[in-house]
């Protein structure tokens, strides 16, 4: 059979999910697995590892710990021995005493004694030099971890190895050896051995599995990764092989009468298909032949009822609704409280609905269904989620060791919700829809930023209030109220930080803007001018540098795209910032004040500049894929305030290429459709855009992705600038 023809057949599709699972399956063994060649062998690689914990009591030879009549300053004494204990059984010439006793190299023990005093945590970050020296420490498989109780003359001695077994046996050594060690030391000064301090040892260690399942873990995310990648570069090949050969011809629809079954003329019989009366002005419609009660269902979901929001379609409505959760309802705070693997917060248990809504008009096919629109967003997207992955995969054996496998992938489903977002999004608003949207986003930023204004103005968060209303399944994270550190005043909105609120607003800005250069009328002009100065004075009152900093990165690259335009309505920006100042005469001034040379390098600016140099070692050590997504954890870290820092740390520099690919990639696609100056389709594309730079902007000013709200509204953005540069097949009409 020909190649062509071979391509045409119902089960080329078939085929080439059968050969994406074959390549899955041959790299999730892999992943799990050590392959060499010379000679053919296949070992299996050590992803889980082995804990045991075990407590000594620090006392003197004559023991005063049962005398009641001992004073206070007795413990104190035996606790500060403790504490210097813990950090002799760190020692080198300790290790040896303790590798000898549980049979393993000392240069394969890595032994810590980690800061339990209450000092604050800026002293307990490492530098670059004390970060090197860590790495290093934890490519060793054997791990000793000596933590003094504060106040107490007990050390808790914690132990990993690649089983328990072993950790036991390391656990037990440790006491042992550091008895070895004291008299050894003893003997060497001329001391007596017996005069010593005394080590009791409470319990014989217990250990356990502490990555129980890594194994597994890893070799699914390998199978679903490769897969979702082989099948979609294959199918994508098919896609462009049918389309470049010569289509036939395929039945019209009218030649089927209604509610009668219509068979494919070309080649083998395809799928069964009803072809049901269509409405009135309408095209026919076809649904898989299934059971009346599916069928009916699949045909209501995808009923083909005009452009958004004059339409009986679901799909566009559940977006907007979830848009409005977006931008409304402070959903990363509120929890259902149920103990699952992972946190189910409110978006979480909203989306699945609007994801299996989407699979139901998949499913129906016909015109009113989604239509997967394929655009070089698509690419970056689809690019950064698969280097979060494979940075996940490359690393898993040190993330098992070092015991952050499963914060990784814990996040990685977070950003598959994400993705999935994009995706929806972008097949299922229409062409003719964007501006629908767009305005609709700018009514909800606007609502958004008079809930800000009153909560700066009477220290009430209408957000966080209703929230709190829900029924009792659900837990509400506690709002911060009052003044930050630095003296600024506490406005978040419906997010737990003020600059998530910024990040929001500053990419709606750019709507309005645009809204005021495209009207004809001035009663749009003035809405428009009007929610422009609602959205700035919402931002302003956050009180952070980010409020000026993001929206002027949108403005610069309106005026890159559009500076004639932008020139003449700068009498209307001084009329804002007039209104501005006379209406809310206390919110800009705060904020101009911390860009003074002598205030601006202090508190955040100052704690931003002391990561670059801290970091040096983990993007040295593991320079293309980084540690691995989701794992570089505050705890016992520095805290990154940039996701450009924390992505070149966690996925390296190709990932941190990928992350800033999705920015650009949104400018990019629209470029195009911007020179081209339509009047319909040239502002959404110049929305998005502008919004898209103004993500990559704030994303070097903090952790974006770890506020789930500046993601999700970004990719909305850029699904509406993928829907409006590449029109479907049923709006040819509308783009000429």
């Amino acid at each position: 059979m020909p190649f062509a023809t071979l391509l045409r057949t119902r089960w080329a599709p078939v085929a080439i999910l059968a050969v994406a699972a074959a390549v899955a399956l041959i790299c999730a063994v892999g992943a799990v697995s050590r392959v060499s060649l010379l000679p053919p062998k296949l070992a299996p690689r050590t992803l889980e590892a082995g804990g045991a914990t075990t407590h000594v009591l620090i006392d003197l030879p004559k023991s005063k710990l049962a005398d009641r009549s001992v004073s206070w300053e007795y413990f104190g004494t035996v606790s500060t021995r403790a504490d210097l204990l813990a950090r002799v059984m760190v020692s080198a010439p300790a290790r040896e005493q303790i590798g000898r006793r549980a049979g393993i190299a000392a240069d394969q023990i890595a032994a810590v004694a980690p800061v339990t005093a209450g000092v604050q945590s800026v002293l307990t970050e490492p530098g670059s030099e004390q970060r090197a020296h860590e790495i290093r420490l934890a490519r060793r498989p054997y791990r000793i971890e000596a933590h003094s109780r504060p106040r107490h003359p007990i050390i808790d001695i914690y132990t990993q190895a690649p089983s328990p077994a072993e950790a036991e046996r390391l656990g037990d050594a440790a006491i042992t050896g550091l008895r070895d060690h004291l008299r050894a030391l003893a003997i060497r000064e001329g001391l007596d051995p017996a005069n010593q301090v005394v080590l009791h040892q409470l319990g014989r260690a217990r250990g356990a599995v502490i990555t129980p399942g890594a194994k597994k873990k890893v070799a699914g995310l390998t199978f679903l990764v490769v897969f979702a990648l082989v099948a979609s570069l294959l199918l994508l090949l098919l896609r462009r092989a049918r389309a470049g050969g010569r289509a036939r011809p395929a039945p019209s629809a009218a030649a089927a009468p209604a509610g009668q079954i219509a068979l494919s003329a070309a080649g083998p019989p395809g799928p069964v298909r009803v072809r049901w009366p269509a409405p009135a002005g309408d095209s026919a419609l076809a649904f898989p032949l299934q059971p009346p009660r599916i069928r009916a269902t699949l045909r209501s979901v995808a009923t083909y009822g005009g452009d958004w929001p004059r339409t009986t379609r679901v799909l566009p409505w559940m977006l907007a609704a979830f848009m409005a959760l977006l931008w409304l309802v402070p959903f990363d705070s509120i929890q259902l409280t149920a103990s699952l693997p992972i946190d189910l917060k409110l978006d979480r248990l909203v989306l699945p609905f609007l994801f299996a809504t989407w699979v139901l008009a998949l499913a129906a096919g016909g015109r009113a269904a989604p239509t997967l629109r394929v655009t070089w967003i698509h690419f970056a997207v689809g690019a950064f989620v698969a280097f979060a992955c494979l940075s996940v995969i490359l690393n898993a054996a040190s993330l098992s060791q070092a015991l952050e496998l499963e914060f990784s992938l814990k996040k990685l489903p977070l950003l598959l919700a994400y993705l999935s977002l994009f995706v929806m999004a972008a097949s299922i608003v229409r062409r003719s829809e964007v501006r629908a949207f767009l305005e609709y986003i700018l009514v909800l930023a606007v609502i958004c930023s008079l809930g800000m204004i009153w909560e700066y103005r009477f220290s009430y968060n209408v957000f966080f209030d209703f929230a709190g209303k829900l029924p009792g399944i659900f837990e509400v994270q506690q709002m911060d109220t009052g003044y930050d550190l630095g003296g600024r005043r506490t406005t978040q909105g419906p997010t737990v930080h003020g600059l998530v609120a910024v990040s929001m607003l500053a990419m709606a800005m750019p709507i309005a803007v645009v809204g005021i250069m495209q009207a004809k009328r001035w009663r749009r002009r003035i809405l428009y001018g009007l929610a422009l100065c609602i959205l700035f004075g919402a931002v302003m009152a956050t009180q952070r540098k980010t409020a000026v900093v993001a929206p002027i990165a949108g403005v610069l690259t309106l005026a890159y795209f559009r500076r004639r335009e932008l020139l003449k309505l700068a009498p209307v920006a001084v009329a804002l910032l007039i209104v501005l100042a006379i209406v809310s005469p206390g919110t800009i001034a705060p904020v101009v004040e911390q860009f003074r040379p002598s205030t601006f390098g202090a508190n955040t600016v100052s704690d931003r500049a002391s990561d670059y140099d801290a970091i040096r070692p983990d993007v040295w050590t593991q320079l293309p894929f980084g540690r691995g997504y989701g794992s570089y954890q505050p705890l016992g870290h520095r805290i990154l305030d940039s996701e450009v820092l924390v992505r070149t740390v966690e996925m390296g520099a190709l990932g941190l290429a990928a992350f800033l690919l999705l920015g650009f990639s949104v400018v990019a696609v629209a470029r195009e459709t911007i020179g081209q100056r339509h009047p319909v389709w040239a502002p959404p594309a110049l929305a998005g855009a502008a919004a898209a730079v103004v993500f990559v902007v704030v994303a070097a000013l903090f952790d974006t992705l770890s506020f789930a709200q500046v993601p999700y509204i970004f990719l909305c953005f850029a699904a509406l600038v993928a829907a409006v540069v590449k029109p479907g097949e049923d709006e040819s009409s509308l783009s000429r």
